[in-house]
């Protein structure tokens, strides 16, 4: 397997401060949303997305972060769908890093191309707080 063509390509602000849902040994759980406006490229060329995500999140107490995704994305025409991932990040002494993987779902004909679509999505923070952050979609193959 490997990186496809970069699809979209944007920035991404959080909504604010996320609930805590669980604290236990495993770190602290919280629920936080967020949304961006992505600019699509290549085969997503003209599919410009605004993405709203609510995620679920469990941070660790050293390192390593996890959190499940799901949201919407809507497009300047109309077109919409759904989407679902995991996330893993990394707590990174600068500004903190993530990946994931997600998954479309739509029943938009312009936009059926992304039913089959596995996406690695990489997220990197412009400040330590995530309240924005640089969105890159790439196809996974």
């Amino acid at each position: 397997m490997a990186i496809g063509e970069k699809l979209w390509e944007g920035k991404g602000k959080s909504e604010g401060a996320g609930a805590i849902k669980s604290v236990g040994m495993e770190g602290i759980t919280s629920e936080y949303s967020w949304s961006a406006q992505v600019k699509g490229m290549g085969r997503a060329k003209g599919a410009d997305l605004n993405i709203n995500v609510t995620a679920i999140m469990t941070a660790a107490p050293k390192g390593v972060s996890t959190s499940r995704d799901q949201g919407m994305f809507m497009t300047m025409t109309g077109d919409m769908g759904v989407l679902k991932g995991l996330d893993v990040m990394k707590m990174t002494s600068g500004n903190p890093k993530a990946v994931g993987l997600w998954t479309f779902m739509t029943t938009s004909e312009k936009l059926g191309w992304m039913n089959d679509l596995i996406a690695l999505v990489t997220f990197e923070a412009l400040d330590q707080m995530w309240m924005e952050s640089n969105i890159t979609i790439y196809e996974w193959k």
